[in-house]
């Protein structure tokens, strides 16, 4: 039998008719159709390969589900905004330490209160005494003072004023800067028991001062303390002079304490205080 296709029509020698390996047919397929039809198939495939291909890139699976994406597009944690008012720390105060206890020197030697040829020596300065009622011959201890000559003046219960030279010693831990020894001198003074109840300091002078032709250093302060008010007391002005030695290692001082407006205490002091020289 013979295979389907075209052939000789036997009705129409000069056309062709389809065989479908059965009988003839009139209403044959049309030739070509078959291959527009697989051609539009054919181009549907590659239509969606290539859609696929640009939607899924290369190793991935699309009929699997969508990974997600371990990026971002949001940072996580705190971030800074600028158009936000930053809150600012608040700053730890500055703690001076003046007038808190110390470490000071101390020269394990007892002062005394003694007049030789009418006037206070020690440390290579000497004054004469102050005058005034109240004004006895007895030490003031100031530990951190060599060769320390004083004498106070009882001016209420638990309260006092005085006068007193003598020397400090650069090796004890003292500054060679006789502005910055001076310092030290009256920060032990207002850490010390001289003056519980410390409360503040005031400058009153911090510069030169001549004594017998020798450069030396003023600082003079008003130190205020709260436990004396029942007395009607503030505290006291004290009175520091640094004067340079022939020695590297030693200051010549002299120190002064006198109740804050009490004018006949500050008047002794200031004739006193006049008087003062070197002696060497």
């Amino acid at each position: 039998m013979a295979e389907p296709g075209w052939y000789a029509d036997p009705t129409a020698p000069q056309g062709r008719r389809y065989w479908d390996g059965r009988r003839w047919v009139d209403d044959p397929p049309r030739q070509g159709r078959g291959m527009t039809t697989w051609l539009v198939v054919a181009l549907l495939v590659v239509a969606t390969v290539v859609g696929a291909m640009i939607l899924f890139p290369r190793g991935a699976n699309p009929f699997a589900a969508t990974p997600e994406d371990p990026r971002s597009a949001r940072p996580t944690g705190t971030q800074w905004n600028e158009l936000e008012t930053s809150e600012t720390p608040t700053p730890e105060p500055v703690e001076s330490g003046f007038g808190e206890p110390i470490e000071c020197p101390s020269t394990l030697q007892d002062p005394r209160s003694e007049i030789v040829d009418g006037r206070l020596h020690g440390g290579g300065l000497s004054i004469e005494p102050p005058d005034g009622r109240g004004w006895v011959d007895s030490p003031a201890w100031i530990a951190w003072l060599h060769d320390s000559n004083g004498m106070i003046r009882d001016i209420a219960p638990g309260w006092m004023s005085n006068v007193n030279v003598g020397y400090i010693k650069v090796s004890d831990g003292f500054s060679p800067v006789m502005s910055v020894a001076a310092e030290q001198f009256v920060t032990c003074m207002a850490s010390s028991g001289m003056f519980f109840g410390f409360e503040r300091r005031e400058i009153l002078i911090n510069q030169d001062y001549v004594v017998s032709d020798r450069i030396g250093w003023r600082l003079t302060s008003n130190i205020y303390v709260n436990n004396q008010r029942h007395n009607g007391i503030e505290g006291d002005v004290v009175d520091i002079i640094i004067v340079p030695t022939d020695d590297e290692d030693r200051f010549a001082v002299y120190v002064s304490c006198v109740t804050i407006g009490h004018e006949e205490n500050q008047r002794e002091v200031d004739r006193s205080l006049a008087s003062l020289r070197f002696d060497g």
